[in-house]
């Protein structure tokens, strides 16, 4: 196989090996809604759970300040607007410019 050189990681990286024997196993073992009250979910939200602990821990925060999203223009949505919510004190403007990203 040849050699890949991959210069996107920004959009998107390639999961190394244990974090592809987790995702499979929560497919395979914890496929269910975290929210749900039957066993599937309660192993979902076990997981999901610890995951959420652990994420705390190295970035040395509360678990209540961890959100998981389904990507990058969710996650920045909610910090911006987490951001102007916070801020509607100062003014009812968000400032941007046309260099960012879509």
């Amino acid at each position: 196989m040849d050699k890949i050189i991959y210069l996107d990681n920004s959009a998107t990286t390639k999961p190394c090996k244990s974090a592809i024997e987790k995702i499979n196993h929560c497919l395979v073992n914890a496929w269910g809604n975290p929210s749900s009250l039957h066993t599937l979910g309660f192993n979902a939200e076990i997981l999901l759970t610890n995951a959420r602990s652990a994420v705390a821990t190295l970035i040395n925060c509360r678990d209540d300040e961890v959100f998981f999203t389904s990507g990058g223009t969710e996650a920045n949505n909610i910090a911006i607007l987490g951001a102007a919510n916070a801020l509607k004190r100062r003014g009812n403007r968000v400032v941007t410019t046309a260099i960012e990203h879509p």
